[in-house]
Formats: C-alpha cells, structure tokens, sequence
C-alpha cells in the first residue's frame, strides 16, 4: 500500500461492542506507557516508552488495527538507545484525524 493512494476509504470496521473492547485494550496495555505524539504527513507518530511491555502491547494493537483499519500503513520503531518505541500510522486524507480523534485523544484522557 502507498500512502499517497487516495482511493483507499478512511473507515474502521469494528462494530461498537469491538470498539469498546478495543477502547479497554488500550487503556489497560497502552496508557501507562504513552509518552506523547506529534502530527506526521498523513498520519501520526505516537511515543511510548522504550520497555518490553509496550513493545509488546504496541505489535498486538497493530496486529489488531490491521484488522479494522486497513486502509493505513503502520511502523513501529525502537531506536538505540532504546528508551522510546513510537507507532506511525499513516495513510490517505482523513489518517490523521481519525486516529487523533479515536487513539491519541484516549490516550491523552487516560494518562492525564
């Protein structure tokens, strides 16, 4: 998938049982963790911190949105010296918004 491709459709497909289920996942295996994020061309990049447990969480939530959110590209990154793991989702017109509006903004209410 190109993330210039803008024929792809920005919809997740998760029924709103999924979401809730999905929305529990993050707080309990993510929150903790998450650092931050900035805005990235078409997408996000979102920091977590660089330990095993958030590694882990984070392959499984991408293993999880490859699912429902096919329509984006996902790269986890963990750089020496390891201190910081970072998700970068992007994807066609509407990536950005939809994953500030459905991950980032949990994330930010959950660890404040």
């Amino acid at each position: 998938m190109n993330q210039n491709d803008s024929k792809r459709e920005v919809a997740c497909t998760l029924t709103e049982e999924q979401e809730a289920e999905r929305r529990e996942e993050v707080r309990a295996r993510l929150v903790d963790h998450y650092l931050g994020y900035e805005e990235h061309e078409n997408g996000v990049v979102v920091r977590f911190d660089g330990t095993d447990e958030s590694l882990e969480a984070l392959a499984e939530f991408t293993s999880n949105e490859l699912q429902c959110c096919s329509f984006a590209e996902y790269e986890i990154a963990v750089s020496p010296p390891y201190e910081e793991t970072r998700l970068t989702v992007t994807g066609p017109d509407g990536t950005t918004e939809m994953f500030q509006d459905g991950f980032v903004d949990r994330l930010d209410v959950e660890s404040a």
